[in-house]
């Protein structure tokens, strides 16, 4: 019989001590230093979506996903916006394959998980 694999430590303060230090480590890069980075990331494919990749900060294993950002995206009036800029139907949504919703809904979606990795009630999810 093979011994059990073993787990990553998931206890809060081990989550908290690696999200200080990642988002402490990302902080500090400048734009470009941010860039390079990320282009040095190991790819893990790429979809309608975008690109997906994996790198390390600060000891802590990272996913990263690339969204492009479009030309409508970057006017002022549309930064931070998760409104439907691109009027796609309402079956495009998230999960079924299809086209999202656009760059800032995608960011929108994953701050609350990183707030609820930091929450004692999650022990499983993300930084």
């Amino acid at each position: 019989m093979e011994p059990a694999a073993a787990f990553p430590d998931l206890s809060r303060g081990t989550r908290l001590a690696a999200h200080g230090a990642v988002s402490t480590s990302l902080a500090r890069l400048s734009d470009r230093a941010l860039g390079e980075l990320l282009d040095a990331a190991v790819p893990l494919g790429a979809g309608i979506g975008g690109k997906s990749a994996r790198l390390e900060v600060a000891g802590t294993p990272l996913f990263v996903k690339r969204v492009p950002l479009t030309d409508l995206e970057r006017r002022p009036a549309h930064q931070g916006s998760t409104a439907n800029l691109f009027e796609l139907p309402l079956f495009c949504h998230y999960g079924t394959g299809g086209p999202g919703f656009g760059v800032w809904r995608e960011l929108a979606v994953h701050t609350p998980r990183r707030r609820t990795g930091c929450s004692p009630a999650h022990t499983r999810d993300f930084l």
